[in-house]
């Protein structure tokens, strides 16, 4: 299997854990809000006689009972995947149902009410904030027509037939009876209002401690890339710093060797094909010798190198410079942030934005000009290299950056100057972005975050 194939299973293995163990939460929460309910239509009939159409709660109820099993078999016993609307989906029918089983069964002071509380909650707890926000207004309104619609609690007119033996007068009863509806009319608009109350006071703070939550999980996992990719640098240092170790006597053997070889040759007047393998054996050694230098220096700078106060335009046409005295290669830089300060390091910088121009140069038909844009916004430093070569698709474009991966074939790189740059990025609140599309060039875009690099603009007085 590919490591790109692995890494795609991985994040959906991932994904759908954090789904099982959201749905298993509602599962269960459904077996405890089922019990209440049945305990609810039992007290209903055995302790308070009330008349209900019994078929139509079992029918409910009976319907959450078996939808939940079935859940249970299908998604969790079954390992199969769940869909991310499907807790959403299940928890506004079961907010539906519970409101026409009210509607069926008891009056608006149902002490059960709290079951909408409940579903409250475990929305702002388990989904999104903008689905947790639509089922808090869902079901408010449900509520809302619940208490709006349902009838008053009927009084047992047995006992009141009952008191006639004890009370003389009857005028008695009917003003007890009009004072007891207007307490309990009193208490039913007290719960609406205490209702709506405890909504405002749950799902606001609930939602924001479920944010403060998610955004210190993102600050530790960038914490943890961050200290994976400082260990794949260092080891990258200290392979690279044991390779040129190791290979620095027998280099240097075959440098001293090339070297006594092209004198003797130089001085025999040999065979000029002869001359120019021994100049080649040398400029190959030294290419080795080169390689490795900044495999262990380049990889080390990132990690040990000193940052310095600068300018970032000079350290631009510094970089420029370099490829002054190749004709058929162009760069135009468009400096849009002036003669800014920046701290940073800067021998890293200057080698990132020259490693940025040579690959855009490479990827151009000799002879067109290659474009360096430099601007900020309120938050970031941008540093953009635009070619106008071939391009790449995006599975390319999402494989240039990996460490060791080059497409300009065998001997002329290393493969690692764009993952270089998005870790210098990196280091400095940034990143590295990369935009391309076959026939239509790539785009290289360096960001830093100001307040990082601690960037100051020079003003002329």
């Amino acid at each position: 299997m590919k490591k790109c194939d692995q890494g795609i299973i991985t994040r959906r293995t991932f994904s759908s854990i954090g789904r099982d163990v959201t749905f298993l939460w509602l599962l269960r929460v459904r077996w405890a809000i089922l019990v209440c309910q049945l305990f609810m239509v039992t007290a209903a009939i055995r302790f308070f006689h009330i008349q209900i159409p019994l078929r139509i709660a079992l029918f409910i109820i009976g319907i959450g009972l078996l939808s939940n099993a079935y859940f249970s078999k299908l998604f969790l016993e079954r390992r199969r995947e769940i869909p991310g609307w499907f807790p959403t989906l299940v928890m506004f029918c079961d907010i539906l149902l519970m409101t026409i089983l009210f509607f069926q069964v008891v009056s608006i002071f149902n002490p059960l009410s709290i079951l909408y509380i409940i579903y409250i909650v475990l929305g702002a707890l388990l989904l999104k904030r903008s689905c947790s926000y639509i089922l808090t207004v869902f079901t408010a309104t449900c509520y809302s027509l619940y208490f709006y619609f349902a009838t008053p609690l009927p009084i047992d007119q047995s006992i009141l037939t009952a008191s006639h033996h004890y009370i003389h007068n009857p005028e008695i009863l009917t003003v007890f009876n009009r004072q007891l509806d207007a307490y309990f009319n009193s208490h039913s608009y007290f719960m609406f209002f205490i209702f709506f109350l405890v909504v405002l006071l749950i799902v606001f703070p609930v939602g924001q401690i479920k944010t403060n939550i998610e955004k210190q999980e993102k600050v530790f996992k960038e914490l943890d890339d961050e200290r994976l990719k400082n260990e794949k640098l260092a080891t990258l240092a200290s392979f690279a710093a044991g390779a040129a170790h190791e290979f620095s006597t027998p280099l240097s053997t075959i440098a001293v060797a090339s070297g006594e070889m092209l004198y003797h040759l130089d001085n025999h007047n040999s065979d000029p094909s002869l001359i120019e393998d021994a100049n080649l054996i040398r400029e190959q050694v030294e290419r080795c010798r080169a390689i490795l230098f900044q495999m262990s220096t380049d990889s080390g700078k990132l990690l040990g190198e000193n940052v310095e106060k600068f300018n970032i335009q000079e350290l631009v046409y510094e970089a420029i410079i370099f490829f002054k005295n190749q004709p058929q290669k162009k760069i135009n830089f468009h400096n849009k942030v002036g003669e800014m300060h920046v701290i940073m390091p800067a021998r890293s910088l200057k080698r990132t934005v020259k490693d940025l121009m040579k690959n855009a140069l490479e990827a151009s038909t000799p002879g067109i000009p290659v474009d360096l844009f430099c601007w900020k916004d309120n938050q970031y430093l941008y540093l953009e290299v635009k070619d106008r070569g071939k391009g790449m698709d995006k599975r390319l474009v999402k494989k240039a950056i990996e460490p060791f991966y080059t497409s300009k074939g065998h001997g002329n790189g290393m493969g690692l100057g764009l993952y270089l740059a998005k870790i210098l990025a990196n280091r400095f609140g940034g990143d590295l972005y990369l935009t391309s599309t076959p026939l239509s060039g790539t785009t290289a875009t360096l960001t830093f975050a100001l307040n990082r690099i601690h960037a100051e603009e020079k003003t002329h007085c």
